[in-house]
């Protein structure tokens, strides 16, 4: 190779060298930078929009239970309530009708309330439309249309005795939050002494009728009297029965008094009714 070509190679080697030491300090400084870059938020989380009241119709209000097949001014403004709401897409009328119902279901699940399509103080104070008694009575359509039948009302803490759909007894008890579910049931035992260890301490009863079985562990629910620890004194005072600040404190059986204990072992039989409307 001539003195020239020899010359010109190396100094295309020195430009090539020169090339990849600049090009290998441009991703020095590349890797520098990306590891100074502060680093970057998440974006922040979005609160979930509050729940708020449908705007309440002008000068109508609710005050008494409303279901399927009531005709009244009453529904007329119920219906006006549930358009607010945005489950109701008819004209109000004054007919309490399926799609009424449909409407009510729609805005009960909604607000996690007990879906029964029957609109009571706690669906029309939800709604904005009470205007009636916090605790209405015992309603004796909640009864079966013959023979005997108990209603469980765990909403307001009490429970009625009924005869042909007529109420003959009403007396307070203590249940659970959640469970047994609304719906209709059959009693389908009755032991006059019963235990349980279901809590993780050891009580006995007496007077249980077991009408369905709980939606968790699947032990029996039943009536019962106020059960007594392994010392013999009551679980709960007896005045408490029937107070909200102790509902809840069941696992699921519905506590009575002793006496109205012996009065629902009196009165329900196996295969009778026993209906749990809120």
């Amino acid at each position: 190779m001539s003195r020239s070509y020899t010359t010109l190679f190396a100094a295309l080697i020195a430009v090539a060298g020169l090339v990849g030491i600049a090009r290998l300090a441009e991703r020095d400084d590349e890797s520098a930078s990306a590891a100074t870059l502060p680093p970057v938020e998440a974006p922040a989380a979005t609160a979930p929009p509050a729940t708020t009241q449908p705007a309440a119709p002008a000068g109508c209000s609710v005050s008494s239970r409303l279901a399927v097949g009531d005709a009244s001014p009453d529904v007329r403004c119920l219906e006006s309530f549930l358009v607010a709401a945005g489950v109701f897409v008819a004209a109000p009328d004054d007919t309490f009708d399926v799609a009424t119902e449909a409407a009510v279901k729609a805005f009960q699940q909604q607000h996690e309330l007990v879906v029964d399509g029957v609109v009571g103080p706690q669906t029309a104070r939800t709604l904005g439309a009470w205007s009636g008694p916090d605790v209405l009575p015992p309603d004796p359509e909640r009864c079966a249309d013959t023979g005997n039948s108990a209603v469980v009302d765990r909403f307001n803490q009490r429970a009625w005795l009924c005869v042909d759909g007529a109420i003959t007894e009403t007396f307070p008890v203590t249940s659970a939050w959640s469970q047994p579910d609304t719906g209709t049931y059959e009693v389908y035992a009755k032991d006059m002494e019963a235990s349980s260890t279901l809590t993780g301490e050891y009580s006995t009863m007496t007077h249980f009728v077991a009408f369905t079985y709980g939606k968790y562990q699947g032990a029996r629910i039943a009536f019962h009297s106020v059960p007594k620890d392994a010392d013999g004194e009551y679980v709960q005072p007896l005045d408490s029965v029937g107070s909200d600040e102790l509902r809840g404190d069941s696992s699921g059986c519905i506590r009575v008094l002793p006496d109205d204990a012996q009065k629902i072992w009196d009165h329900l039989a196996i295969g009778d009714t026993v209906i749990v409307a809120s």
